[in-house]
This record gives C-alpha cells, sequence and structure tokens, in this order.
C-alpha cells in the first residue's frame, strides 16, 4: 500500500486498498461498516471489536484484516494530535484574566490542569478557574469533546458536586469557571492523618494548605453565627462511611443523569469546613485514560484508581464504582491499593492481582466495611455493586450499624436524599 500524499483531511478507510471490482463512486458495504465502526470509537463507546465483527459474519474474514489496520491508523493520528497539544506546565503563569474572570492567585495543580482563584466580573463573585494544560493551535477532538462534556457537567446540579458556571478557551487553552470551594482535597486529609496527627481539625488543614486569605471574600473576616468546627478522626468508621455516603450520592445522582465521572480518586473530592464533600472535575476528565505518559500525568493521579477493563478501552458506571472503591480503600488503610513507581507494574498489578486486603493492614477496620470496599475492587465487574444506587443503599446500612443510631433515623434520611 502507498503511501498517502496526505492524512490530515483523509478519512482512514480511504487508505485501505478495498476491491477493485467495484466502481469507484459507489458506496462500499465493507466501507460502510467500517465507517460504522470508526464513528463509535471516536465517540467514545466501549467497542468489543470481536462482536463487531460477528455483527456482520459475510464478511468476517474482511473485517478481521481490516479493522486493526483502522484502529491503527486511528491511533496514529491520535497521537499526532497529543504531540501537539501536549506542553510541559511552567512554574508560574503569567496570567491576569481567562475570560470575564481576573486571576487572584493560583491555588493548586495537578496533573489535568492548574486551578486559580478569581474574581468574576460584573458580579463580582469568588470563583475557581481551572486551567487545563493543554494549548490546542487547532480544532481538534479534544477541544470538541471538551466543550461537549463541560455543557453536560455543567448541567449537574447536586449539593455534593461541584457545579460548572461557564467554560471557554483563552490563547488555545481550554478553562472552566466553577464554584470556589473552602476545602482541600482527601488526599491531603489522608496524609494529614498518615503522617501528622490522627484527628484533623478541617479549618486548621485548610489554613495550612491555601494560606489564611484562601476564600476571605466569601467567608468575612468573623466564623459565621454557630459555625463549629469540624474534627476528623483516623478509625472514626462512622465518620468515615458517613464522608463515603456523600461522594456515593453524588456519583449516583450523575449516573441517572448518563454521566460519568471517569477520575474519581481522593484529590478530586473535596472537604470544606464544614464536613461537607464536593466532587469536582465530573464528567472532565477529557479523555483521560488515553494519556498514560508519566510526564503529564503522574501515577498518583491516574492509573492508580482505574479499573482493570479501563486498560482496554472500557469506561462505564462500574469503572466509577471501582474508583471509588480504591478511594475508600485508602481513606481506611492510608495507602493506596496499589503502589508502584513504575507504570508498567501498576498496570500488571492492577490487571492481574488483588490488593491486600483492608483489615491485614489494620484489623481494626469493621469486617463489613471491608467487604464493601473489596466488593467494588472486584477486578470482575460483574462481581461489583451493579449500579451506585445499590452501593449507596449498602452504606447507609453499614453507617445506621456504625453510628448505633436508630435505623429509622437513616431511613429519613435516605429519604431526603
Amino acid at each position: 500500500m502507498s503511501e498517502p500524499e496526505s492524512s490530515d483531511n483523509l478519512d482512514h478507510t480511504q487508505l485501505v486498498g478495498l476491491p477493485r471490482r467495484v466502481e469507484s463512486h459507489a458506496r462500499l458495504p465493507l466501507e460502510t461498516i467500517a465507517s460504522n465502526f470508526l464513528d463509535q470509537v471516536r465517540s467514545g463507546q466501549p467497542v468489543d471489536m470481536e462482536s463487531f465483527i460477528k455483527n456482520h459474519p459475510d464478511m468476517e474474514d474482511e473485517l478481521r484484516e481490516f479493522l486493526p489496520l483502522i484502529l491503527a491508523m486511528e491511533g496514529w493520528k491520535t497521537e499526532k494530535e497529543n504531540q501537539v497539544v501536549r506542553h510541559p506546565l511552567p512554574d508560574e503563569f503569567d496570567i491576569s484574566h481567562l475570560g470575564n474572570c481576573k486571576i487572584i492567585r493560583e491555588v493548586g495543580r495537578g496533573g489535568m490542569g492548574v486551578v486559580f482563584e478569581a474574581e468574576q466580573a460584573p458580579i463580582n463573585r469568588r470563583v475557581a478557574v481551572k486551567l487545563l494544560p493543554w494549548k490546542f493551535k487547532q480544532e481538534t477532538e479534544w477541544s470538541q469533546q471538551f466543550h461537549r462534556e463541560a455543557r453536560t457537567a455543567a448541567q449537574l446540579q447536586h449539593p455534593n458536586i461541584v457545579s460548572v458556571f461557564s467554560f471557554g478557551e483563552e490563547d488555545g487553552r481550554l478553562y472552566y469557571v466553577m464554584p470556589l470551594i473552602e476545602g482541600v482535597g482527601l488526599d491531603k486529609l489522608i496524609s494529614y492523618w498518615k503522617d501528622i496527627d490522627s484527628t484533623v481539625d478541617v479549618e486548621d488543614l485548610i489554613t495550612t494548605v491555601h494560606g489564611t486569605e484562601f476564600g476571605h471574600e466569601n467567608r468575612g473576616t468573623n466564623p459565621q453565627p454557630g459555625h463549629q468546627r469540624k474534627l476528623l478522626k483516623r478509625d472514626n468508621w462512622a465518620q468515615i462511611v458517613k464522608l463515603a455516603v456523600q461522594i456515593v450520592n453524588a456519583i449516583r445522582y450523575a449516573h441517572r443523569q448518563g454521566t460519568l465521572h471517569r477520575d474519581i480518586k481522593p484529590g478530586n473530592l473535596l472537604i470544606d469546613r464544614s464536613g461537607t464533600v464536593w466532587v469536582a472535575d465530573f464528567g472532565l476528565a477529557l479523555g483521560r485514560e488515553r494519556f498514560l505518559d508519566d510526564q503529564f500525568f503522574p501515577l498518583a493521579g491516574t492509573l492508580r484508581y482505574m479499573a482493570p477493563e479501563q486498560f482496554d478501552g472500557i469506561t462505564n458506571e462500574l469503572t466509577d464504582i471501582y474508583s471509588f472503591g480504591a478511594t475508600l480503600y485508602e481513606l481506611c488503610t492510608l495507602q493506596p491499593a496499589f503502589d508502584s513507581t513504575s507504570k508498567s507494574e501498576m498496570i500488571r498489578q492492577i490487571t492481574t492481582s488483588n490488593p491486600a486486603t483492608p483489615r491485614s493492614i489494620n484489623p481494626n477496620i469493621p469486617t463489613r466495611l471491608e467487604a464493601v470496599i473489596r466488593k467494588c475492587l472486584d477486578r470482575n465487574p460483574s462481581k461489583r455493586y451493579l449500579t451506585a444506587n445499590e452501593l449507596y443503599g449498602e452504606l447507609l446500612k453499614l453507617v445506621s450499624e456504625l453510628s448505633n443510631e436508630p435505623k429509622g433515623l437513616w431511613r429519613q434520611i435516605r429519604g431526603w436524599f
């Protein structure tokens, strides 16, 4: 097969020599099937090539030869786009405005971008602006996906979800505007529990991480009337499960709206001064599973919380449940389910082995809580909780048991949600 003169604007299905017995102006059955297959791949839908081929038994031989070539070319095209948009993050950003938001200061960064505290005009409200770390020189599938998923995320309205106010593009970089949550990621809480103190004052933790001026305009100079400091204690299992209930309540709501998270991990779960947990970055993982380069996505923020089937291109409600299980595992044991400095070894561990049982690390973990974690982390998706709603119900029962509170109270709370 000869090299095409230019592949930039050429459909991949045109790059393969097709049977010459058909006139060039005719739409070939093989080309039609291949185009449908490619459309599914590009839409992000899970595609089982073997099942796809078996749906066309009359062309099985041709498709077995043809479809892998299409996938290879699509992968080549995607990698070329990745090389264009990937840029290492600078140590400092010389940015004064993003859209109608005046940048005040940087408050955090990670593999998925940099977060700034900002003031949004003309209403002068304090907001958080997240700038994605890639620069797009031209329209690509990533910018299209970002806008599509940002619109979807903006429709999510839930008391445990960080909503999206607006989104846009500045100098080729994509950003979105969110409420400024005066909180810290659960990864910071885990670090403090593990290395510093078994009892953490959330107010002090936020101040330590972000400084005294963080969110000052929103909060005012004095604590609000009736404000009580929130203390979180390591090995307070009822308290930990109550945090988990809030997280899963947000996940099940989003799933009902047809939205996956795809990047559930402690760093994307914020706890505020009142003890409320906020799930951030819903639906905005931006094809995270395609970026497995350590330089741009540190292991702590990517592979560690991914379900085994995600390495086969499958992402669905059950992969969110797995990622939640890996997060809950870390909250309870204070160590990740899988831990390796090698990307390939991390993938091998996730896809072929089971993590150490939680009670082998901390015997104080309740047996029922360990059972919930292990079910979420089952390598066989069909053996996990099949819906977030099922998992939510199990956690509510567990809270009732661990809190020694009347079951009727938690039935009432469940009804409120």
